[in-house]
């Protein structure tokens, strides 16, 4: 994000060093909070003060929660972690983006800036916190005169999303928002059976205790072997523990509602055979690990456990196992299509598909059979991008689905030969590439244009939105370089335009139309086209470039989010 002015001003990189003074931390809040004039001035609108409050509140529970204040006083850290989780992902679903990439929230600029400096403080305190495995930075940057942004990128967004995920605010088992659903893509759950727990209960049935986690917060289920199926249970009578409970359960790919018992304050998630089938590995190998010892004891008929065995192995084959996609050039482009009259197997290819992190409409397009015409499960070119994207950047389990789909459809595409191979490698390597690199990487990079050789080396950049006439929206692209010795920043503007609704970018230049030319062509790897509209230089971009910028995290989550957005 930057300033209306080009250059993205960094306020603050939140690191993991668990060893910064608590005086700096609470230095924040004396900041934001300790001018009462300022704040009954300032603070007098509902909506300004909870700007404040919020932040100031996760703040005091984390600090509380780390064990240094009187016993009295501590704050359970799973609960602390929970409670931050569900404040901070209702601050993103209000003013805030998730994406594949990253995770922002813009928070605005009152009292110079203290909300933002509450929100970073509780950050900081949040990652003394958690475990190794979980910390991560974020970035702050002003936008327009006052407002800013939290944003993390890469590695980082994707644990911040796996906290976040588990802790999210649900009803029924369902998130609240939308935007939630892209936490999900990044959790890496942990199934556990407990040791000892499998056990045979007084009514004849088959029990064990099972044990889901992620995000530092964990929760024990009951399974139960009976006569007719496998379940899966928790009761509680705290709504919230039970919400938790569904949360971890659709992590692990499972998606089961809170139920009310009774009409009492009872609570109850469960999930039966079917649905555990088609939950991801780590769920499913605990399962049959139950299964498999119930036989051992003599507690579970033999035949019953083999066709147990065979749902669990059948929902992992129902994962892997692809049917034949045709794969071929149409009029230049690669077509990756499944045809079939059975409409089971396109809801199978459909579930499939999502399950690996790709979402019908913009990854992939459905139609279903009719009238005995075959249907069809289509992989739009975004799709077989975000798919090579997955087997890099995914979770876990989205990164083995991804991985063997790419591997497949690059197998289908060399059977067609090899002018379908080189397209689908070309899709593959772009999807690849996307966020992969960091403007800094581009240091010292030697460029020759018009007979002369520059070295460039980027300093930093960013992207945002504006909106154009006509009330278009455009994504201007700024980079601070420096080319050919002489530093400057660069402003490139992308539209929509033409009947094709072509990504276009333009910039005007002066002197330094040879060393913009060498950035462009440094960045992306394509040079630019250059020509003169009266008295002015003009510097023309097409898609080819703006994909190469998308291979930058600084740049690759404004990028996908415009086309996404602007797209026919």
């Amino acid at each position: 994000m930057l300033t209306a002015g080009g250059e993205p001003k960094r306020r603050g990189v939140l690191k993991e060093d668990a060893g910064r003074a608590r005086g700096e931390v609470w230095g924040v809040v004396d900041f934001a909070l300790k001018d009462m004039r300022c704040l009954a001035r300032d603070c007098a609108g509902d909506e300004v003060a909870r700007k404040f409050v919020a932040p100031a509140l996760e703040l005091m529970m984390l600090d509380k929660a780390k064990g240094e204040h009187d016993k009295r006083e501590a704050f359970d850290r799973e609960e602390a972690l929970l409670r931050f989780g569900e404040m901070y992902a209702t601050a993103i679903a209000g003013d805030g983006y998730v994406g594949p990439r990253g995770a922002e929230l813009a928070v605005g600029g009152e009292l110079g800036g203290g909300a933002a400096l509450l929100r970073l403080a509780a950050l900081h305190l949040l990652n003394e916190l958690l475990p190794d495995g979980l910390r991560f930075g974020v970035h702050t940057y002003v936008v327009g005169d006052r407002n800013y942004d939290i944003a993390a990128y890469g590695g980082d967004a994707a644990r911040l999303k796996r906290i976040l995920a588990v802790s999210a605010p649900s009803a029924g088992g369902r998130y609240l928002s939308p935007k939630f659903e892209g936490f999900v893509e990044r959790a890496q759950v942990e199934v556990r059976l407990d040791e000892g727990s499998i056990r045979r209960t007084q009514s004849g049935h088959v029990a064990a205790d099972l044990t889901i986690s992620e995000g530092g917060v964990a929760v024990k289920y009951n399974v139960y072997l009976r006569r007719d199926d496998i379940l899966l249970r928790f009761d509680s009578t705290d709504r919230g523990r039970a919400e938790l409970a569904a949360r971890l359960l659709k992590l692990a790919g499972v998606n089961a509602e809170v139920e009310r018992v009774g009409g009492e304050d009872e609570w109850r998630v469960r999930a039966t055979t079917n649905k555990l089938a088609a939950g991801r590995r780590e769920l499913r190998d605990a399962l049959a690990e139950i299964v498999r010892e119930a036989v051992e004891n003599g507690w579970v008929d033999a035949g019953r456990a083999e066709r147990w065995l065979e749902k669990l192995e059948r929902g992992r084959t129902v994962r892997e196992g692809w049917p034949k996609y045709k794969v071929r050039l149409k009029e230049g482009a690669l077509e990756v299509r499944y045809e079939t009259t059975n409409p089971d197997n396109i809801e199978r290819e459909a579930q499939r598909l999502s399950a690996m992190g790709l979402k019908e409409g913009k990854h992939f397009a459905v139609k279903k059979p009719e009238g005995g015409e075959a249907g069809y499960v289509s992989i739009l070119k975004e799709g077989l991008e975000r798919a090579a994207w997955l087997s890099i950047h995914g979770s876990e389990e989205q990164r083995r689905l991804a991985a063997r789909f790419v591997e497949y459809i690059l197998q289908r595409a060399g059977e067609e030969g090899e002018d379908v191979r080189k397209k689908a490698l070309e899709i593959v390597k772009r999807g690849k590439e996307v966020g992969s690199l960091r403007l800094a990487d581009v240091k010292g990079a030697e460029v020759d244009v018009g007979g002369k050789r520059y070295v460039v080396t980027v300093l930093g950049g960013g992207a945002r939105f504006e909106e154009g006439r006509g009330g278009r929206k455009l994504l201007r692209i700024q980079i601070t370089a420096e080319v050919g010795g002489v530093r400057s920043e660069y402003t490139i503007t992308f539209s929509r335009r033409g009947a094709r609704n072509e990504a276009v970018g333009y910039a005007t230049a002066k002197a330094d139309a040879e060393r913009f030319a060498a950035l462009v062509e440094a960045l992306t790897g394509k040079r630019p086209r250059v020509y003169r509209v009266g008295g002015r230089i003009m510097i023309e971009c097409g898609r080819g470039h703006l994909d190469g910028l998308a291979r930058y995290a600084e740049l690759a989550e404004a990028i996908g989010r415009w086309l996404e957005e602007t797209g026919r």
